[in-house]
């Protein structure tokens, strides 16, 4: 008996279709979970993208189209002025959280962050190299209140431009409204979804870190009560209120919440992309004069210590 009798009549392989031809794999067949994860990304970074511009999108579609006089333009903010109009993004906003339900994997927990949560322990031998970091950040900002706040202010002044004006409205929505809620659920969700621990852990440092960032933000600007800059008052004229500008909560919650891809995430790229971000958002508040080079200092320091302990606390143990 030949070699060939023997294979045409022994046991078909395995996935093979009729006549022993392996079937072609479906361009509508489940994606791997590294394709999910990079998919989901991407879609997020573009509705992120589409809420720093909203409701530019509806405006210049109606300019071009229909002409109708509208109660929002191109200045107008996402969940500010017309909560009406920002039904359109909050209906791709949902329908891309379905997407990645729809889409989890069969093996998807969603115990995993009470598990994490349950697990977290803060470390006292490390607290403090933190009170340590604190105070290094208290001195450098101490000097650049003394040295660099009205010269700093004297730049931002000299670079005002209709660029400047357009790239600081840009940021200052990148780093306010719902952009950070957003973010940590899509870390959560999407975590979650497809099964990702690391994203889960991302999620919940970055709420920790924000939240006590933020309350430790606002008990130091109630205490201090300094001057914004655009009052031009000068850097040490005390003006409790709503005009408090020390520190500023904008830059606090963006390098709290990119402290923790800064310090956790693996790839560099993604390291260099948060800071840059936090960065910009933090310089936009200057150049607004909404707050001096030293109130975002200090607010860097504040973000970025809470984001350190949160994240050696979290991910790093993930």
């Amino acid at each position: 008996m030949s070699i060939d009798g023997e294979k045409g009549r022994g046991p078909r392989a395995e996935g093979q279709g009729e006549g022993g031809v392996l079937p072609r794999p479906s361009a509508l067949g489940p994606l791997p979970l590294t394709s999910k994860r990079r998919y989901a990304a991407a879609a997020f970074l573009t509705l992120l993208m589409l809420s720093v511009f909203w409701p530019s999108p509806v405006v210049s579609a109606n300019r071009l189209w229909i002409n109708e006089d509208l109660e929002v333009d191109e200045l107008s903010f996402l969940g500010r002025e017309a909560p009406s109009w920002d039904v359109v993004f909050w209906f791709f906003a949902g329908l891309l959280l379905l997407i990645v339900i729809q889409s989890a994997d069969t093996a998807a927990d969603v115990q995993e962050p009470v598990r994490q949560i349950r697990a977290l322990r803060f470390e006292r031998a490390l607290w403090r190299r933190d009170a340590l970091l604190l105070a290094i950040g208290a001195v450098v900002t101490a000097l650049v209140w003394l040295f660099l706040d009205r010269p700093v202010l004297a730049w931002a002044e000299g670079v005002q431009s209709d660029f400047t004006e357009d790239v600081i409205r840009l940021l200052n929505r990148l780093g306010g409204g719902m952009n950070p809620v957003m973010l940590v659920a899509f870390f959560l969700v999407a975590g979650i979804a497809y099964v990702e621990r690391r994203w889960v852990a991302y999620a919940i440092a970055m709420a920790i870190a924000g939240l006590g960032a933020g309350i430790l933000a606002q008990i130091v600007k109630h205490l201090v009560g300094r001057a914004r800059p655009e009052l031009w008052l000068g850097p040490m004229h005390y003006a409790p209120g709503s005009s408090t500008s020390f520190p500023s909560g904008h830059t606090v919650g963006a390098f709290a919440l990119a402290g923790v891809l800064i310090f956790g995430s693996r790839s560099i790229a993604v390291r260099i992309f948060a800071f840059t971000l936090a960065a910009g958002i933090g310089l936009s508040r200057i150049l607004a004069f909404r707050h001096w080079a030293s109130d975002v200092t200090a607010s860097a320091v504040i973000g970025l210590v809470a984001a350190w302990i949160c994240t050696a606390a979290i991910v790093r143990k993930t």
